[in-house]
């Protein structure tokens, strides 16, 4: 009899690398994958743990679920938030820890046969393992779990433990199994890909450089990079950056505009650090896309230092930014904070995101008239559209037949906040036309 399982994936990038995984595992052991809850003898629920409202959404999902389902919970909540409050919320059959590789086989038959499985200290992910990718063009490589940070805010560490890298051969070898397997666009995660190799004796750069190397044609989209790292590599990253295989993005959290609540929170730079980075990499790639991150209503934080943030958001004119209020999250020095009250963080929040939606806005419309090389990695919400990325990887809608994993040139007509839109001027581009585009 062939099983049937109904995955649940959330969170970042290095969570759902780790779901695919899962799934890959479960395929080649004779376990079927459906859509659906209600076709499903077993659900993995494959969880996220770095916010209070994921949490929430998570165990309201858990609650949700069919009683006569066998559930496997895995993934950073259960470390977090403690087996206690999961079983509190609903009845399960299956506890693990985030990193979960081949050990769900195990998990997943002794919870067939009737029997409680929790182990939170697994952690057997390797990225050389089976892997069922729902958008076939992108490669999730995680190359490393955990971090060497201590910010005040962030469970994720509880979780995820202290830095482990997989080593570079690990990783271009993963990369080489995606591209066979037909990804076009990699993406490299973890929690902080700037301090990557130091438990190794190698760094970040020397893992860019190796991959740089693949004889393949393919695109790299570096993941989340603290400034702390950044700065000790700044000049090599900017670089790499410049090469044909890199998207030329750069995703550096800010959290806060304020020096003090950057103190406050543990982050260890300043903000006169990570302006230098952004002038940096703005002076050699004047177009990069830069994303970061801001977290409104830190405790300590003062209607002062939310202007000092608004004041640095309006001077670097992030590409993309990504806002989240403040929850304080379990056994986190912020925890014991008084908290500020809920309205003044929402108001705070609104006016963030207006300013934030203005500046996108205002990027975007310098791409207006711009024609390119672009690659199509996505089916768009509106049927019948597509998302393709420019080599800045600012996302272009477009609206004509095109495949998926395919290169096109396309000319951007107009914009959203959010996105560009374009339309195809040429489409099913032969390897060496993409290749001498991305040379020049």
């Amino acid at each position: 009899m062939t099983h049937r399982v109904f995955m649940l994936n959330y969170g970042c990038s290095v969570n759902k690398a780790e779901g695919e995984a899962m799934a890959g595992v479960l395929i080649k052991n004779g376990f079927e994958l459906v859509k659906s809850e209600d076709e499903a003898d077993i659900v993995v629920v494959n969880t996220c743990g770095v916010k209070t409202p994921t949490e929430n959404k998570i165990l309201n999902r858990l609650s949700t679920i069919e009683k006569s389902k066998k559930i496997i919970v895995t993934g950073c909540l259960p470390k977090i938030i403690g087996v206690e409050k999961i079983v509190g919320v609903r009845e399960v059959d299956g506890i693990l820890g985030p990193a979960v590789g081949e050990e769900i086989i195990e998990a997943v038959k002794k919870v067939l046969e009737g029997i409680k499985y929790i182990d939170l200290n697994g952690g057997n992910f390797s990225n050389l393992l089976p892997c069922f990718r729902e958008n076939k063009v992108i490669g999730k490589i995680v190359i490393s779990q955990g971090c060497k940070g201590a910010c005040s805010y962030c469970a994720t560490r509880f979780a995820r433990g202290m830095l482990k890298s997989y080593s570079i051969d690990e990783i271009v070898s993963a990369i080489m199994m995606r591209i066979n397997e037909g990804a076009k666009e990699i993406w490299l995660s973890s929690q902080d890909n700037s301090i990557y190799g130091l438990d190794r004796g190698n760094n970040i750069v020397e893992l860019l450089e190796k991959i740089s190397q693949i004889n393949r044609l393919f695109l790299v989209r570096i993941g989340m990079m603290n400034p702390l790292g950044i700065l000790k590599h700044i000049d090599d990253l900017i670089g790499i950056l410049k090469r044909e295989k890199f998207f030329k993005f750069v995703h550096i959290p800010l959290q806060s505009g304020s020096n003090k609540v950057l103190k406050d929170m543990n982050r260890g730079y300043s903000i006169e650090d990570f302006m230098e980075i952004i002038s940096r990499i703005r002076k050699d790639i004047p177009n990069v896309s830069i994303e970061t991150d801001i977290i409104v209503g830190y405790p300590t934080e003062s209607d002062e230092d939310f202007e000092e943030t608004l004041r640095v958001i309006s001077e670097i004119k992030p590409d993309f930014l990504n806002i989240s209020k403040f929850y304080p999250r379990p056994n986190t020095p912020a925890f014991k904070l008084p908290k500020l009250s809920t309205q003044k963080i929402s108001e705070r929040s609104r006016k963030l995101s207006e300013i934030s939606s203005k500046i996108k806005e205002e990027r975007n419309r310098i791409w207006i008239g711009w024609e390119g090389l672009v690659i199509i990695d996505e089916i768009g919400t509106v049927p019948g559209s597509f998302i393709a990325r420019n080599i800045y990887y600012k996302p272009v809608v477009i609206k004509q037949p095109v495949k998926l994993g395919s290169f096109a040139i396309v000319r951007v007509t107009s914009c959203k906040p959010n996105f560009l839109i374009g339309e195809v001027i040429k489409n099913g581009l032969k390897e060496e036309e993409v290749l001498n585009l991305l040379r020049n």
